[in-house]
């Protein structure tokens, strides 16, 4: 979706200006900014799959009748990326080993756990994995718990709206909260229904332009204060 991949490009640039701007930022932070624009990367390849299914294949013919005509592959391993990122995102603005070690922990069952569902479903070239979707959605919000836990009692509360990772955290919450449920409960609805598929994709659209909208809201207002990553 053009209007997803403008607004994606946009908080990728401020986060690049954020930092490269602020000599502080942690590595966490700067990965982050590449992952933005992976993720824009991304929006722009996997648009070959519905350009070739509206043209009739009259682009990207060669992907007709392959494992590579539906762009699942290319979105499930996005996913795999997108639950790594977000969830040692959050994990390396933690303060506690233990919490740090656990989620390190979890995070190594879940690839593993992932790697293993694919090969048991086949669903890697056709399909997306509820357990994925549902395991690494939980994962990625007991990071982000864990992260509140520690700013609920620490003095960062004090200065939470300036503070980069609070933004990224409700952006990442909306996301997985509203899109996780419309993806697994999308595999068990009828995909010709034009009702269906206009909800799909006003829903989709609306929680992506919001969710990136954070992040580059979060990237200018924490400009000014330059130790906020």
């Amino acid at each position: 979706m053009i209007p997803v991949s403008v607004l994606v490009l946009f908080s990728a640039i401020l986060g690049w200006y954020y930092i490269h701007a602020n000599k502080k930022a942690k590595l966490a932070t700067k990965y982050f900014v590449y992952f933005l624009l992976l993720t824009t990367l991304v929006e722009i390849i996997g648009a070959y799959a519905p350009i070739a299914y509206f043209s009739e294949y009259k682009y990207f013919s060669f992907v007709e009748g392959t494992l590579f005509e539906e762009n699942y592959w290319l979105y499930n391993i996005y996913a795999l990326i997108s639950f790594f990122i977000y969830v040692n995102y959050f994990k390396w603005h933690l303060e506690n080993k233990l919490q740090r070690n656990l989620v390190s922990i979890l995070l190594v069952l879940f690839v593993i756990g992932l790697i293993i569902d694919f090969s048991i479903s086949g669903n890697f070239f056709n399909g997306y994995s509820a357990f994925g979707d549902i395991a690494g959605t939980l994962l990625v919000l007991f990071s982000i718990s864990l992260y509140y836990y520690q700013l609920l009692t620490s003095d960062e509360i004090l200065n939470f709206n300036t503070s980069l990772p609070f933004y990224i955290s409700i952006g990442a919450i909306l996301l997985h909260l509203v899109l996780t449920p419309l993806f697994i409960y999308s595999g068990y609805f009828d995909s010709e229904s034009p009702e269906f598929v206009e909800l799909y994709k006003r829903i989709v659209l609306f929680t992506n332009l919001l969710v990136y909208l954070l992040y580059s809201i979060g990237f200018i207002i924490c400009l000014r204060k330059k130790d906020s990553s």
